[in-house]
């Protein structure tokens, strides 16, 4: 299954960047440094001294940049961080997300939140979450390739694939392609091993009106 689907951005666009972070970042649009937080990846909290250097939104939650590597995240009025790994692209996903769901990134797996609140909305439990439209389509135990150098577009390849609505109700169930039928049916030419993506080759015939596969 293919989607028109902006290069997955997860913390990589925030509205300012900093050279080096520091410990508090001397301006709220830098980034901050990881030495300013406690805890484990999975549960992080900023340390109490540097609660006073965020901005909170009517929700009670501040977005920040964490450095190295580089991750937005959202924090409560304790510095828990509540969202990681929060995904930017443009029109697709926060602060302007469809259907006001986007996308967040927990270790390897990802979700949903609700932009507005920051609430989970669909666990990060999946390999795969396109972004959310009327449905959201994901995949679990799938491998995620893009089609183009820029990864503009993306297919799901084995696994299982679903397609769920904003109450994570299961609306349709679907097997994603093989990889050797992933290149619409046929085997692609080549994989290519990117910094953060594969990149599938389809045959050229493919991308041309007038050609065919053999």
């Amino acid at each position: 299954m293919k989607s028109v689907w902006a290069a997955l951005l997860v913390a990589l666009m925030p509205v300012a960047c900093s050279a080096a972070a520091s410990c508090p970042p001397s301006s709220p649009d830098e980034d901050w440094s990881a030495a300013c937080f406690t805890g484990q990846r999975a549960v992080r909290q900023l340390k109490r001294e540097y609660l006073a250097r965020l901005k909170f939104d009517r929700s009670g939650h501040a977005v920040i940049v964490i450095e190295r590597p580089r991750e937005l995240v959202a924090l409560d009025r304790r510095g828990v961080v509540v969202v990681p790994g929060i995904y930017h692209a443009g029109d697709f996903d926060y602060p302007h997300a469809r259907a006001g769901l986007g996308r967040f990134r927990s270790g390897a797996k990802c979700g949903y939140f609700d932009s507005s609140n920051f609430q989970v909305r669909i666990p990060a439990r999946f390999d795969h979450c396109e972004a959310f439209d009327e449905s959201a389509t994901v995949c679990a135990d799938c491998v995620s390739y893009c089609l183009d150098g820029d990864c503009h577009e993306r297919v799901m390849v084995g696994g299982q694939g679903y397609r769920l609505d904003q109450r994570n109700r299961v609306l349709e169930r679907f097997t994603p392609p093989a990889l050797a039928q992933a290149c619409s049916g046929v085997p692609p030419d080549s994989v290519e091993h990117t910094p953060g993506n594969a990149v599938l080759r389809c045959p050229a015939a493919l991308n041309s009106p007038f050609g065919t596969v053999p």
